[in-house]
C-alpha cells in the first residue's frame, strides 16, 4: 500500500469523494507519417472528410445530451469545438498539404493542429488558453476517427472511481459522468475553463493538482475535496471516517434533503425568522429542488455566459436565460450579479491588457464601468426580464461610493430608455453592492446610504484583508475566514446597515460554517447565501439558536487577537448548544 500523502491543489468543482484511483495516462498524439500516392490523395482527403463529418456529429450529440442533464446554456460550451471542428479554411490547408507533400491524412492534420497550438499554448491570453484545450478535444477526436478506433467503452465504474488524468475534455466528464466516475483530479485546467463549467453543472467533484498523474498510484485508495483542492493519497482511518460524515453534510444528498425541512425561512428557537438562501452559478439540477421549496437566491453569478463562448453575449441571449430563470423561481426572490471578469478572464484586448496581478486589477465593477455598452446591456436584458420574477441587481467589487454613483447613472439611463420604447420592466428592482475589499468595509456607512441592501463577500473579504490568495497552495494555510480582522470589518458593515436600516446579508462559505452561522446572528444578521450542500444543516442550526444567548457572544469573540482564540470560543459555544438542545 503507499504511503499516506497529502496533495494540496485548487478547488475546481465542489463536492468530496471517497474511492479509489484510476490513472488515465498522459501523452501526446503520435501519428505514423506514411507517404501516399497521387492516386491516393483523394482516398486521404475522403478519409479525412468523414471523419470530420463523423466528429461534427458526436459533439452535436454530446451538446444536445449535455442539454438534456444540465440545460442549454451551459451546453453551448460545445459550440467552440463545432466551430474549431468545422474550421473549412483549416481543413483546406489540410488537404492542400496532404496534396503536396503526398502524405497520410492524420500525420498531416496533426502537424497543422501542433503548429496552430503551440504559439497559443504559451499565450498569456487566459481565452488562447482555453482555445489550445478545445482544438486538442477536436483533434483528438478526428485523429481517432480517422485511426479507426472504436468509440469509448460504455460500461460503468465500479462505485467510487476517481479518474486521475492530465486534462478532461467537456466530452469527457460528460461521458465518464454517465458511466459513474465519482471525481476527477486534473493536471491542468482552470475554473474557468469549459471542463469545469460542465463538471460543476453535473455536480461532479473535481481537484486541480499539477502533474497529479505522478503521484497518484493507480488504485491507491484516495479522498478527494473539490470544495478545498485537498487530495489524501492513501487516508488514515480516522480521516475517512472523517470525510465521509463531510460528505454526507456536504454532497449531492444534502441537496435533496432540503425536501424534507419543515419551516422555510427556519426560525430561531425564540421565533426569529433568519432568510437562508442559495449561491448560484450555473443552470442545473439544484434549480429543481430549491425552486420547488420556494427558497432564494442570495446570489446567482452570470460570468458563465461569458465564459461559455469566451465572449460578451448579447442582450437578447440574456434576456432569454434571465426570463427563464425567473420563471424557475416565480416569486421567489434571485439575486443577479453583473458581470464580476477580471483581465484573467476577459479575452485579451491588446499588448497592455495582461497583469500581473489580476486580483488586485482590472475586475468587477471597475472593468464594466470601462465597458458601459457590455454593462448597459446587462443591466437592459435583468431589467426587461424582471416582469416575469422577483429579481435584484447587486454590483460586485465595489471599493468606493464613487462607483456606486456611477454605475446607478448608467442603470438610471437604461430605466429611461426602457421607459422611452415602452419596454414592459419592473422599476422598483432593488440595487444593492457586494462589499469584498476592507475599503467598503470601512466605508459601509456611507455606501448603505447610496443602495437598497448590501451584502458581505466573505470569500473575496478574507482574501483581501489577510493579503492571501486562497487558490495559491503555498499561502493557503494563511487563510482563515474566522480571522479576528476579517469578523471586525462585518460587524462593522453589519452595524452600518442596521443604523441605515438596509438589509445585510453574508455570502461566500462562511455563511454555511456552522461554527461561524450563530456568531452572525447574534450579530443581527438575518440574511445567509451560501452552497446549496449546507442549506440543509444550516436550517437545522437555526431553529436551536437563542438570538438573547448569540448576542452575547459577539463581544466575547471580537475581543480574540488569534483565529486560533476565535475558534476555540465557537467551538465552546457550539458544543454548550448541542449540549443544551440534547437535554431540552
Amino acid at each position: 500500500m503507499p504511503r499516506r500523502k497529502l496533495l494540496r491543489g485548487l478547488p475546481i468543482s465542489s463536492g468530496i469523494v471517497l474511492g479509489h484511483a484510476r490513472v488515465l495516462l498522459p501523452g501526446e498524439v503520435r501519428v505514423a507519417e506514411v507517404p501516399v500516392t497521387a492516386v491516393q490523395v483523394k482516398d486521404q482527403v475522403s478519409d479525412l472528410e468523414r471523419a470530420v463529418a463523423q466528429t461534427i456529429s458526436e459533439l452535436k450529440d454530446l451538446r444536445d445530451s449535455a442539454g438534456k442533464m444540465i440545460g442549454g446554456p451551459v451546453a453551448k460550451v460545445f459550440d467552440a469545438q463545432l466551430m474549431i471542428a468545422g474550421d473549412y479554411e483549416f481543413l483546406n490547408k489540410v488537404k492542400e498539404r496532404i496534396s503536396i507533400r503526398k502524405r497520410n491524412a492524420g500525420f498531416v492534420y496533426n502537424e497543422l493542429i501542433q503548429e496552430t497550438v503551440r504559439p497559443l499554448s504559451k499565450s498569456p491570453d487566459p481565452y488562447l488558453r482555453q482555445m489550445v484545450q478545445d482544438i486538442r478535444a477536436v483533434s483528438d477526436r478526428v485523429l481517432s476517427q480517422l485511426a479507426g478506433y472504436k468509440q469509448k467503452s460504455t460500461i460503468r465504474f465500479s462505485p467510487g472511481t476517481i479518474l486521475v488524468g492530465k486534462s478532461f475534455t467537456p466530452g469527457d466528464i460528460l461521458a465518464y459522468r454517465n458511466r459513474k466516475a465519482a471525481g476527477f483530479i486534473v493536471g491542468e485546467g482552470g475554473r474557468s475553463s469549459h471542463m469545469a463549467l460542465i463538471a460543476r453543472s453535473l455536480m461532479a467533484p473535481v481537484t486541480l493538482v499539477e502533474r497529479c498523474w505522478r503521484f497518484v498510484p493507480d488504485d491507491c485508495r484516495l479522498i478527494i475535496d473539490g470544495t478545498s483542492g485537498i487530495a489524501i493519497i492513501s487516508p488514515t482511518d480516522s480521516e475517512w471516517t472523517e470525510y465521509q460524515q463531510r460528505k454526507k453534510r456536504q454532497g449531492p444528498a444534502a441537496i435533496t434533503r432540503i425536501k424534507k425541512l419543515q419551516q422555510i425561512p427556519p426560525r430561531t428557537s425564540d421565533g426569529v425568522p433568519v432568510t437562508i438562501a442559495a449561491n448560484l452559478e450555473l443552470p442545473g439540477p439544484v434549480d429543481d429542488v430549491l425552486s420547488s421549496r420556494d427558497f432564494p437566491i442570495g446570489l446567482y453569478r452570470t460570468e458563465f455566459l461569458y465564459l461559455e463562448k469566451e465572449k460578451f453575449p448579447a442582450e437578447e441571449e440574456q434576456f432569454e436565460f434571465y426570463r427563464r430563470v425567473a420563471e424557475t423561481y416565480g416569486q421567489n426572490e434571485v439575486t443577479l450579479r453583473t458581470f464580476d471578469l477580471g483581465s484573467d478572464k476577459i479575452k485579451s484586448n491588446g499588448p497592455g491588457s495582461h497583469e500581473d496581478n489580476p486580483a488586485l486589477g482590472w475586475r468587477g465593477i471597475r472593468a464594466m464601468l470601462d465597458m458601459t455598452d457590455i454593462f448597459k446591456a446587462q443591466i437592459r436584458a435583468m431589467m426587461r426580464a424582471s416582469v416575469h420574477g422577483n429579481f435584484r441587481i447587486i454590483l460586485p467589487m465595489i471599493s468606493d461610493v464613487s462607483e456606486v454613483d456611477r454605475a446607478k447613472k448608467l442603470i438610471s439611463q437604461v430605466v429611461l430608455d426602457l421607459r422611452r420604447k415602452k419596454l414592459p420592466y419592473d422599476p422598483e428592482v432593488p440595487v444593492g453592492i457586494m462589499v469584498e475589499v476592507p475599503s467598503a468595509a470601512l466605508m459601509a456607512d456611507a455606501l448603505a446610504r447610496k443602495v437598497d441592501f448590501i451584502s458581505i463577500g466573505s470569500n473575496d473579504l478574507t482574501q483581501y484583508t489577510l493579503s492571501v490568495d486562497r487558490t495559491n497552495a503555498r499561502v493557503a494555510g494563511l487563510y482563515h475566514t474566522l480571522h479576528p480582522s476579517v469578523l471586525h470589518l462585518i460587524k462593522m458593515t453589519v452595524d452600518a446597515c442596521s443604523r441605515h436600516m438596509k438589509e445585510v446579508s453574508i455570502c461566500g462559505e462562511i455563511a454555511g460554517d456552522p461554527l461561524a452561522l450563530p456568531l452572525f446572528v447574534g450579530m443581527g444578521v438575518t440574511h445567509l447565501s451560501m452552497n446549496p450542500a449546507r442549506i440543509f444543516d444550516a436550517c437545522r442550526l437555526v431553529t436551536k439558536i437563542d438570538t438573547n444567548l448569540v448576542r452575547l457572544l459577539v463581544a466575547s469573540v471580537l475581543a480574540s487577537g488569534t483565529t486560533a482564540q476565535v475558534k476555540r470560543k465557537l467551538e465552546s459555544f457550539r458544543e454548550a448548544l448541542d449540549n443544551r438542545n440534547a437535554f431540552s
